[in-house]
C-alpha cells in the first residue's frame, strides 16, 4: 500500500472509533509516540514500543467519562509522512470538560507507523 492508502484507511478507522484496527494493522512493534511536553491531560512525553503505546491508549480511554464529539480532516501526505487534524470533546475523570484540538503526525516505513506525534 502507498502512504496515501494507509493514511486513508487509518482515518476511516478513526472515524468509526476502531482504534484497535489501526494499532493491529498499521503500527510497528518499534513505534515511538510523542505527546506535548505541557500536555493538559497528563500524558507522558515519549512512549516507545507498541505494547507501551497500547497501554497508554487503554489508560487514556479509561478516564473518558463521556464522549461528546469528534471531527477529523482528510489526511495530508508528503512522502512517507502524513498528518490530519483531530478535534474531540470529552468529559474526563478528575479533569472535567476537555476539547482536544490536535494535529496528528505520522511516519510510515515498510507499511507500518514507526513514529507518531501529537500537537495540541
Amino acid at each position: 500500500m502507498t502512504t496515501q492508502e494507509d493514511a486513508d484507511a487509518i482515518v476511516v478507522n478513526i472515524k468509526k472509533n476502531d482504534f484497535s484496527a489501526c494499532y493491529k494493522n498499521y503500527y510497528s512493534e518499534d513505534v515511538i509516540k510523542y505527546e506535548p511536553k505541557d500536555s493538559s491531560i497528563g500524558s507522558v512525553r515519549e512512549t516507545k514500543g507498541l505494547k507501551a503505546v497500547l497501554q497508554n491508549a487503554t489508560d487514556f480511554h479509561a478516564i473518558i467519562e463521556k464522549f461528546i464529539s469528534k471531527e477529523i480532516s482528510e489526511p495530508l501526505v508528503a512522502g512517507n509522512f502524513f498528518s490530519f487534524r483531530l478535534c474531540q470533546e470529552f468529559e474526563l475523570k478528575s479533569i472535567g470538560y476537555v476539547k482536544l484540538n490536535e494535529l496528528c503526525a505520522y511516519r510510515i516505513m515498510n507499511g507500518k507507523i514507526v513514529y507518531e506525534e501529537y500537537f495540541y
